[in-house]
């Protein structure tokens, strides 16, 4: 495939308006698996810590992406959704970085796309860190599960649908997002994404 040239194969992109999923977009693409070139794969970030530790399961996380690519996945969701008893999860920034860099050593990462699935991503700044690790896109979950769960307990007016309140949460996170990333100049998400400009305080080296 000559990238100088135009052709059908260079109109099979996906495009969306941001990189912050609503639900209604990620069950969207979830349902794209039998669509060529839109195959997902998930991959839980949860690991019992008695029989593991966090080293070794971050490394099967890498050799599980590594692997869903090879046979030809192009999504990979890396998720900390359903937790269970005696579980721990590796920490979603944690897992991201490690798997883009993973996927840069086997020249594997441009066949890909990295879709986090996370609870612990609430502000511009959690989001921000995980585009610049390596995320394609974010679904933050359990902030929309926040959202829905004052409805119920009348914090917000429920006699508004919750999809009008989950927009003003993404676009107040955008806003936030044009903020940072204006912060290194004018950029676009994509050259945002996998630039490490963050530093991680108190982390070891190891």
């Amino acid at each position: 495939l000559n990238m100088f040239t135009e052709g059908p194969d260079h109109a099979k992109r996906l495009e969306v308006q941001s990189p912050v999923l609503s639900p209604s977009m990620m069950d969207q693409l979830l349902a794209m698996d039998k669509d060529d070139g839109y195959q997902n794969t998930h991959i839980s970030l949860h690991y019992n810590h008695e029989e593991i530790g966090l080293e070794a399961a971050i490394n099967n996380v890498c050799q599980q992406a590594e692997q869903a690519v090879r046979d030809g996945k192009t999504i990979l969701v890396l998720s900390d959704m359903g937790i269970e008893n005696g579980k721990t999860s590796i920490p979603a920034i944690m897992a991201t970085g490690a798997v883009h860099h993973h996927l840069i050593r086997t020249e594997l990462r441009t066949e890909a796309n990295i879709v986090v699935e996370t609870a612990t991503t609430r502000d511009p700044h959690h989001f921000a860190v995980l585009f610049g690790y390596g995320a394609t896109a974010v679904y933050p979950y359990l902030a929309y599960e926040s959202i829905e769960d004052m409805r119920r307990t009348n914090e917000l007016d429920n006699k508004k649908h919750v999809s009008e309140y989950i927009a003003n949460y993404r676009k107040g996170i955008n806003k936030g997002l044009f903020k940072i990333l204006s912060k290194m100049g004018i950029s676009t998400i994509t050259s945002y994404r996998g630039s490490q400009l963050f530093e991680t305080v108190g982390l070891s080296s190891e």
